[in-house]
């Protein structure tokens, strides 16, 4: 143990010890690897190296035999330093069985420098002189080194790979071969040991037995007529939310990572010249779920001029067509973004879980992603999540964000990898719980706070903010209770008028004697109405005059006109219904109070129309 005191000297010592330690530990390690590696011959190696698209896949079919007098679990395989570190996938099949690898963090003892090596489990071990057979594939980005570096929009695109003529191996290889398959048949030059060139392809060996970790320089320099769309940074953000909807916006910056343009850019050549057109690309097309809807693009400089897309049931196609094509080094950036029925990518699992599936990568064909970064972010209040991935290389890290009514934030799951092919574009899960309550939060807030803010203009609305209470403040008050009482009023002054005017209509109704007599008995219960209407009147008459006496009296100057009016109306009836008793025709009778009855009328509409101004101060 590190001693507690200040003292640097034993902890020297102590730390020396272990530095020997592991010294000793690591030698050994390599001396234990290096005796394995002669327990195991490599009788056959079929090389495929297929270079039609714009990374490489190498395939290495392997034939090994155990000389061990043990069981053999596993095998170590290796690649060149500029291939190695390059490599998106590795995978070993046995008759298409998968077996298990992983990186080893330091070559076997005798490997070149900058090796880079992988430890293979075999899921069966292989019993002891027994032979074992399978197929190492490895898919490998930015292999291709344009040359020349630079050419002009009329010249053709021509690149060089790179690899070790042999099996790059620990162990020895008794016989071996290399296929190397080109996109054209146009090859400038190639390794000539023991080559042939036919068509597209380009043969090297049989080679008889090497060492292990035999080293020879493979160079193939031929024409490759598909331009290198590279994504050099590629954002992907999930936002999955519970009313009925995932929101999916992917952030792209997208370069032509082959031979750099130079020269000018002319687009009636780029129009009539076909091979002028093979290091450059007009667009980009993206395979989005077929539910996918309402789909967006930005650009902020303007470069994707016109898209098109395309539903069907299982699929959404966008072609994203740019105003000026993506020449040699030349790049873009833009924004995809659409969004996602819960249905089939949201599931519900025991226990209250919830499963989230979606893609990986990116949506786009014939690319290679540098730098992915994947948020998936949750509703606020999700718990327990998990993350279970098809394969390993992703790293994780935790954020949060705030969007609108949140409280603390919405967990952000964060997923970043390097170096991503096609071959990662694969289902994702994201497990978690999510609570009825947690989902119903936000609109029991939005609830609360229009509650409280309505609350708080009621109480806001009785409170007297005043600093002083001068004679001018006192006028107000009494303008505004005087204001408020005539209101009132003029609401009992508008009912009286109605029923002036219904004494007028039953006046003018009177056509015979028992129309007459029905009329007076109708005149008795308007009136008996009208009484009524006075009395509630004289009560605001009497509070108003406690409040302003000047308005009280205009006020009841205003009402006792309303009597004469009640007398006026009285007469007339009875006027119309003694001419009808004396025998006269109705039209007759009607003729000869015509002008008391428009004269009425319009006393009643002035009468009215007064009491309605004098509300308004």
């Amino acid at each position: 143990a590190v001693p507690a005191a200040p003292c640097c000297c034993p902890y020297a010592q102590y730390a020396d010890s272990m530095r020997l330690l592991n010294t000793a530990v690591v030698l050994a390690a390599l001396l234990v690897g290096s005796a394995a590696t002669d327990d195991v011959v490599v009788e056959t190696v079929n090389r495929r190296i297929h270079l039609k698209n714009t990374w490489a896949r190498v395939t290495d079919s392997i034939t090994a035999k155990n000389n061990a007098k043990s069981d053999l679990q596993e095998y170590i395989l290796c690649y060149p330093e500029d291939l190695g570190s390059r490599i998106a996938v590795i995978k070993v099949l046995i008759a298409k069985e998968r077996q298990d690898v992983a990186a080893l963090d330091q070559a076997p003892q005798g490997a070149p420098a900058g090796t880079k090596c992988s430890r293979v489990t075999f899921k069966s071990p292989v019993a002891a002189g027994k032979t074992v057979a399978f197929d190492a594939i490895a898919t490998i980005t930015g292999v291709f080194k344009p040359n020349p570096a630079k050419i002009s929009q009329s010249e053709q695109q021509y690149v060089e790979y790179h690899d070790n003529l042999y099996l790059l191996s620990p162990y020895t290889v008794t016989s071996q071969s290399t296929t190397v398959i080109l996109p054209t048949s146009d090859v400038k030059s190639y390794t000539l040991d023991q080559a042939t060139h036919s068509g597209s392809k380009v043969t090297f060996g049989k080679y008889s037995t090497q060492k292990p970790w035999s080293v020879k320089d493979l160079k193939v320099h031929f024409r490759h007529d598909k331009p290198f769309k590279r994504v050099n940074s590629l954002v992907r953000e999930i936002e999955v939310s519970h009313w009925g909807n995932i929101y999916v916006e992917e952030a792209y910056e997208i370069q032509n990572a082959g031979a750099q343009h130079t020269g000018k850019f002319s687009r009636l050549n780029f129009a009539y010249s076909p091979g002028g057109k093979t290091n450059s690309f007009p667009g980009v097309k993206a395979k989005l779920p077929g539910p996918a809807h309402s789909l967006y693009y930005k650009d902020l400089i303007g470069n994707i001029s016109s898209s098109d897309t395309i539903h069907t049931a299982t699929q959404t196609s966008i072609d994203l067509r740019l105003r000026y094509p993506l020449m040699g080094g030349w790049k873009t950036d833009f924004t995809l973004g659409y969004s996602l029925p819960l249905e089939g990518f949201l599931y519900r699992r025991p226990k209250g879980k919830l499963r989230l599936m979606m893609d990986f990568s990116t949506s786009f064909d014939d690319v290679w992603v540098e730098r992915l970064t994947t948020r998936i972010v949750l509703p606020e209040g999700a718990q327990h999540i998990k993350c279970t991935l098809p394969f390993q290389g992703v790293q994780q890290s935790w954020d949060k964000k705030f969007t609108y009514l949140d409280t603390v934030g919405r967990p952000v799951l964060v997923l970043q990898m390097d170096n991503v092919v096609p071959e990662h574009n694969k289902m994702f899960a994201i497990d978690y719980s999510f609570t009825f309550g947690a989902m119903m939060r936000e609109p029991l807030l939005l609830i609360s706070v229009f509650a409280c803010f309505f609350a708080l203009a009621s109480v806001y609305s009785r409170l007297d903010f005043t600093i002083t209470k001068d004679e001018r403040w006192a006028e107000e008050r009494a303008k505004e209770k005087a204001l408020g009482i005539l209101q009132k009023l003029a609401t009992l002054w508008d009912g009286e008028a109605d029923l002036l005017d219904q004494i007028v209509s039953l006046a003018h109704s009177i056509s015979n004697a028992g129309s007459a007599e029905a009329a007076q008995n109708s005149r008795l219960n308007l009136e008996s109405n009208v009484k009524n209407l006075d009395a509630q009147a004289k009560v605001l008459l009497r509070q108003l005059e406690d409040v302003s006496a000047k308005t009280a009296a205009a006020a009841r100057d205003h009402a006792d006109k309303s009597k004469s009016l009640q007398q006026r109306a009285a007469k007339l009836l009875s006027d119309k219904a003694d001419l009808i008793k004396k025998g006269v025709a109705a039209h007759e009778a009607s003729s000869k109070v015509t002008a008391t009855t428009k004269q009425l009328q319009g006393a009643i509409r002035d009468w009215a129309v007064v009491g309605d101004r004098m509300t308004r101060g």
